[in-house]
């Protein structure tokens, strides 16, 4: 037993002694004129613990040593395992090499363990190589530019002369900037931030959800000038869909989440004209279960079904829900089945309404409240003070039975973005509070912040007439 414990306790001396070797890397510049050998002359006790490191900087012919740069890092790997990875050089190795002034000259960025940073990001010291020796000095302007850099280091642009750098906070603020050196000098040439602008219900305004704060900046003759603008919404992919209605009448639909409206088209493909039905609607949720809404009209803007639908967590891919019909009531309700497939839309049915095709009469005929509404639009080409265009509107609701005017309004009032209205409270009908008109393709959608709670409240999706 005692032979046994001796023999047990010098295995882990030698095994200790061995781990305290210690362990070096080398690797060749791009340029072949440097040899780097990257030194933990004592190992971390730890994988996650740091370790102070020694890089040499040698002559690749002589192997004359030119200077010796310092940095701490964790979790070396095995000797021979580095040539496998790109932990010694590489985008997020310990050594990153690039002409990072745009000089014809091989600099070298080095990493720093020693400030504790989030899961997968990374530090950098970038040093510039000298114009009259053959070393490398630590270069501040750099190194705190690369410090901004969530993932570690800029990104090089030759063609441009550029250095990019992408920063994200949060989920809603990114900004994406390009520095040049101008004269010696590390200057910011142009940059977008984009911050995500949350929906505003609240004093005296009408914001939806989707839209962003754009602010874009340049350098021009040394000055800095930017303009900052709302723009979106935020569009998603679309979703193509097939399945039937009823257990037996195929379909195909298609619909794109733009904001807080969803686009779309329908077809009956084997019933019916075959021509395309258009589809408007929004996400709400239906006995606790979020739902997409999407609302069949008529190009007179009459109201026609609606497709309540959600995705089934027992089956990916698969939608079901509840087609509700708006003009028969032999069967007022049908069962839908659909899942992931079908056609691709054209690219022209996609995306933002263009700029020459807001401009005229939108209508609803008969909604759930009994009324018709009537939007007059026209974008004019003046703009204020802040550079927006310009929207002049009348808005007037009636009696779908006998005409009886309900409500109606007319304002002129600067555009948030490209296809966003808001009328905010005190310029609104009293009582009603502030309400937005958001344009897509083929129509304009009218909410307030509040669902609609009186047949006064001009509530609606519009549809738009030739």
């Amino acid at each position: 037993m005692r032979t046994f414990l001796s023999g047990a306790v010098l295995s882990l001396a030698m095994a200790s002694l061995a781990m305290a070797e210690p362990r070096s890397f080398a690797v060749t510049d791009p340029s072949g004129q440097f040899l780097l050998e990257v030194l933990f002359a004592e190992l971390p006790k730890e994988p996650e613990h740091l370790a102070p490191v020694l890089i040499t900087v040698r002559d690749r012919q002589t192997l004359e040593t030119l200077q010796q740069l310092q940095t701490q890092m964790d979790d070396p790997p095995e000797p021979g395992a580095e040539g496998t990875s790109d932990w010694l050089s590489g985008p997020y190795g310990v050594l990153n090499f690039g002409d990072f002034n745009f000089d014809g000259r091989q600099d070298v960025a080095i990493r720093d363990a020693s400030e504790v940073m989030e899961i997968g990001t990374y530090r950098y010291n970038v040093y510039l190589q000298d114009a009259q020796q053959r070393t490398w000095a630590l270069h501040p302007a750099l190194t705190e530019l690369a410090r901004d850099t969530p993932l570690g280091l800029f990104q090089l642009d030759s063609a441009t002369r550029t250095l990019r750098v992408q920063t994200q906070r949060g989920c809603c603020w990114r900004r994406d900037a390009n520095w040049q050196f101008k004269g010696g000098e590390l200057l910011l040439a142009s940059a977008v931030t984009e911050e995500e602008i949350p929906p505003n219900e609240s004093q005296g305004t009408s914001m939806p959800r989707g839209y962003v704060q754009r602010t874009r900046g340049a350098l021009h003759d040394g000055t800095w000038q930017e303009q900052t603008r709302i723009e979106g919404p935020i569009i998603e992919s679309p979703q193509m869909l097939t399945g039937t209605l009823d257990g037996k009448l195929p379909v195909q639909l298609w619909f794109q989440d733009q904001g807080a409206v969803i686009i779309g088209e329908l077809r009956y493909t084997q019933s019916g004209s075959g021509a395309p039905i258009q589809l408007v609607g929004e996400r709400d949720d239906y006995d606790d279960k979020p739902n997409v809404y999407l609302f069949e009209f008529a190009d007179d803007g009459r109201q026609t079904g609606i497709w309540r639908m959600t995705a089934d967590m027992g089956d990916p891919g698969a939608y079901t829900g509840t087609w509700i019909d708006k003009v028969y009531s032999k069967k007022p309700e049908l069962a839908l089945h659909l899942r992931h497939g079908g056609p691709e839309p054209a690219a022209t049915q996609l995306g933002d309404v263009a700029l020459d095709q807001r401009s005229g009469r939108y209508q609803m005929l008969d909604d759930f409240l009994g009324r018709n509404g009537y939007l007059d639009l026209a974008v004019l080409p003046e703009r204020d003070a802040e550079g927006r265009e310009i929207a002049q509107f009348s808005l007037r609701l009636e009696d779908s039975k006998t005409g009886a005017p309900i409500i109606g309004e007319q304002h002129r009032v600067p555009m948030e973005a490209d296809n966003l209205i808001i009328v905010r409270e005190a310029q609104a009908s009293k009582g009603n509070g502030a309400y937005h008109i958001q344009l897509v393709k083929g129509f304009a959608v009218v909410k307030y912040n509040a669902a609609p709670d009186n047949p006064q409240m001009m509530t609606g999706m519009y549809r738009k007439q030739p």
